[in-house]
């Protein structure tokens, strides 16, 4: 894959924190429902009247974007690949 595809892929990919940071400042929950993440958006929405779970939900959303945008970006750039758990050793006789 050469440097502009890689370019082009990460910025299609990524999320947007700010947005989605917004967006849960103003409907609790709404940053989490809008990365996908439906039973903790809404348990945040109906438990936001406590005020904790709201402010709760701003940093979540805001870390989980973060991280994505930076695990998408070492695997695009960086090209790690998953480890798998079961790796085959080979012998090998001389």
């Amino acid at each position: 894959m050469d440097p502009g595809q890689k370019i082009l892929l990460y910025e299609v990919m990524k999320k947007k924190v700010g947005l989605i940071t917004l967006i849960s400042i103003f409907i609790p929950g709404g940053g989490q429902i809008y990365q996908g993440e439906y039973l903790k958006g809404l348990l945040i929405l109906l438990l936001a009247w406590l005020i904790l779970p709201w402010l709760y939900g701003i940093y979540d959303a805001y870390t989980m974007a973060s991280t994505f945008n930076q695990e998408l970006f070492e695997l695009i750039y960086l090209e790690t690949m998953p480890v798998e758990a079961n790796t085959v050793k080979v012998a090998v006789e001389d």
